[in-house]
């Protein structure tokens, strides 16, 4: 009886959560409505095996989209480094080049 009322209290407050994170995500301010939103999923995880497997499959997910980032991350650095050493640092040494005061040799 005890595990029954335990189970219906973090039902209840889990639902209670999602809700008030699904009122809260069209909100202007970003952050709290998902927040709110997972934060209830993980309460009804601690006692529901739906919710525990709809949010292994989320943190699946969420690591694989962090990978993703972090691969095009390295390559966008990569891209850019590549061009300012091909382009930028090039025309820079052009320009220094120009505006160099050239020696004059003084005859006596």
């Amino acid at each position: 009886m005890a595990n029954q009322l335990y189970r219906l209290a973090v039902g209840i407050a889990g639902t209670v959560l999602m809700l008030a994170g699904l009122v809260m995500i069209p909100l202007p301010i970003p952050g709290p409505g998902w927040v709110t939103l997972f934060l209830g999923l993980a309460v009804l995880s601690t006692e529901f095996t739906w919710a525990h497997r709809a949010t292994s499959f989320l943190r699946a997910r969420l690591h694989q989209a962090g990978e993703i980032g972090n691969r095009i991350s390295a390559r966008t650095r990569a891209a850019v480094r590549a061009y300012a050493d091909d382009h930028i640092l090039a025309h820079a040494h052009i320009a220094f080049a120009r505006f160099t005061p050239v020696a004059v040799a003084v005859h006596a």
